[in-house]
């Protein structure tokens, strides 16, 4: 049995979109991987958890514009903070933290952070207790305060360590 020309023109149609869409795919995806997460560059930061005091309740990474946002964060639930100055006028605050851990042996490491062509990525290690160093049973909040120059990109971060 012959097929009528309109079943065989439907069928070559619908295999040229669905080429279309393949090709539309991939070359997306490549973009999404040489050309918009490259270009790689080392951004330079400040690390000002040693002159802060706080416990930050949450776990995860936040970027703060201004000192208002930065103290609300780390003043809620009636908590208390010292916050270092910092010159919200060139530069974004940005908290990482692992949220409340049961031992002194957790710890934060910035690993470095690096400009993408169209976002800011953290990296950052937990540390945790071991056999050689299982610290103090006691409740501990690692967290790393640092600024970076501001650069209107999204911060994302990569956490090494943690499941």
């Amino acid at each position: 049995m012959r097929r009528s020309s309109s079943t065989r023109s439907s069928c070559t149609g619908s295999a040229a979109a669905l080429v279309a869409i393949a090709v539309a795919a991939s070359g997306w995806l490549a973009w999404q991987e040489l050309w918009a997460r490259g270009g790689d560059e080392s951004l330079p930061w400040t690390d000002l958890t040693a002159r802060t005091l706080a416990q930050p309740a949450g776990a995860g990474l936040r970027v703060y514009r201004t000192r208002t946002e930065l103290v609300r964060e780390l003043t809620s639930g009636g908590r208390s903070a010292t916050i270092p100055p910092i010159d919200f006028g060139s530069r974004a605050a940005i908290l990482v933290s692992s949220g409340p851990r049961s031992s002194s042996a957790y710890a934060l490491e910035i690993g470095g952070i690096r400009e993408e062509r169209r976002r800011i990525v953290v990296i950052a290690r937990e540390r945790a207790p071991s056999l050689g160093n299982p610290g103090a049973a006691t409740l501990s909040y690692p967290f790393r305060l640092l600024t970076i120059e501001r650069r209107g990109k999204p911060v994302t971060f990569d956490l090494e360590g943690r499941p």
